[in-house]
């Protein structure tokens, strides 16, 4: 049987958690934020495929250097981030052993690392509660952390553990990380985006959807997109799990037998008989994302910066090609073409529009124009003696308008809807990871 189903049961909702599908086992890749999450958020249906005999792989980004430390026997713990990073190291490979996980990696380690890179670790980037009991960003974020990572360097990364697994299923976060923490955010879009590139469903946690009542909870059930697995029978192991995150959570007894987790922040919630998530159409970098969101908004400050740069510096070197050649021609049947202008059009138009697409941003755009008209202004205007590579004729105007108005074109021209998005009120990939059930059915509150 199959949990998550093959990439075309997935795509054509046909597979069903339980029951029979394709006889083969399946390779399904997790991938969270910090050690504890994996057991907290998705370790009953970590479990439960070990035991239906599937190939499991936990991908974890960071170590967790500035979770909370709970116990005063482990208080010499806090405050040393390398030293809670090692004992934490220690508390999820104990874990992997109580839920039968034998491929465990963290996201920079060399066997899930870009081919050819050093390894590096990604720093726990920290998190603080906000007024409103979710969790938002720290203002001091330290630059080895993950979210100030670059998003094409954690893509390639976690590329290279798909590459290696070749998972039928990648599950993750949903788009808001379950409680907001910046990490879990970014784990949600590189899991995305790396599911999109290689083909591969993804699957997005339904935080709090066991404790859904009412229209919420109806929603769940007749949701299709939502594959919901019974892991009670892993109960033991999942306790076990749990109690070895000893720094950052504790189990704890609830009325009736049941077994619940206290957090560092003294949330109690209980411990779960069902873990679901929902099935994500056709995952894409920027559906996962916010509303407007682009390769250039999941760059890093420095990223854009440097994209900037070289945008300006691109349309310069354009600007100057196209003022040396737009007065070329060759003559056709004895009339001359003016083929140096109408190449340096296209040259022009088509990175413009190049940069636009790729990066999704008018602030690309408007430095490739900048580049490109400030480089032919400046070779427009007379040499010492009084040559001009601009000069006033038919082709010296077109150059000298035409490059102005097909920037103000492409820069001022809307976004375009994203894949899997029509005008029929068909729903983004953003809009179904994201609906009632997925995040307004509760919040789930977690270690860090």
């Amino acid at each position: 049987m199959t949990y998550f189903g093959s990439a075309s049961d997935a795509r054509q909702g046909d597979a069903r958690p339980g029951q029979p599908s394709a006889l083969r086992a399946e390779r399904v890749l997790f991938v969270h934020a910090h050690p504890d999450d994996e057991t907290i958020a998705t370790g009953g249906t970590i479990a439960a495929l070990v035991d239906a005999g599937a190939e499991v792989t936990i991908v974890t980004c960071t170590r967790g250097e500035l979770g909370e430390v709970m116990p005063d026997d482990l208080a010499r713990l806090r405050g040393d981030e390398a030293a809670l990073a090692a004992h934490r190291e220690g508390e999820i490979a104990e874990a992997m052993r109580d839920l039968g996980v034998r491929d465990h990696r963290f996201l920079g380690d060399p066997e899930a690392r870009t081919h050819g890179l050093p390894a590096r670790v990604y720093r726990d980037s920290g998190m603080v509660w906000r007024s409103d009991g979710v969790a938002g960003p720290t203002p001091d974020l330290h630059g080895a952390a993950f979210c100030a990572a670059e998003f094409g360097e954690i893509v390639s990364d976690l590329q290279a553990v798909v590459e290696s697994v070749r998972p039928t299923a990648i599950v993750s976060y949903d788009e808001d990380g379950g409680y907001h923490h910046p990490d879990h955010v970014r784990a949600n879009r590189a899991a995305v985006r790396v599911a999109r590139l290689a083909e591969v469903p993804f699957f997005a946690v339904v935080a709090g959807a066991e404790e859904a009542t009412g229209a919420e909870a109806e929603a769940l059930a007749a949701d299709d997109s939502v594959r919901t697995v019974d892991v009670r029978a892993s109960t033991a192991r999942r306790l076990a799990a749990l109690r070895r995150y000893r720094t950052q959570v504790e189990v704890v007894d609830l009325p009736r037998g049941a077994a619940g987790i206290r957090f560092p922040h003294g949330a109690v919630t209980p411990v779960g008989t069902s873990e679901s998530f929902r099935f994500v159409p056709e995952p894409d970098s920027r559906a996962a994302g916010p509303a407007g969101a682009s390769e250039f908004a999941d760059m890093t400050t420095g990223g854009r910066v440097a994209t900037t740069v070289l945008a300006l510096a691109a349309g310069a070197v354009f600007g100057a090609l196209g003022t040396v050649a737009h007065q070329g021609t060759v003559t056709v049947a004895g009339a001359p073409i003016w083929s140096g202008l109408v190449l340096s059009l296209v040259m022009a138009a088509a990175l413009l529009a190049g940069m636009r697409l790729l990066f999704g941003s008018r602030v690309v755009a408007v430095a490739v124009a900048l580049g490109l008209l400030g480089a032919a202004a400046l070779l427009s205007q007379p040499g010492a003696g009084g040559s001009a590579l601009v000069p006033a004729n038919g082709p010296g105007y077109a150059w000298t308008f035409g490059p102005l108005l097909i920037a103000m074109v492409v820069i001022a021209w809307p976004s375009l809807p994203q894949r899997g998005t029509g005008h029929d009120g068909g729903s983004t990939a953003s809009e179904s990871a994201s609906a009632p059930t997925a995040s307004s059915a509760g919040t789930q509150p977690t270690a860090r």
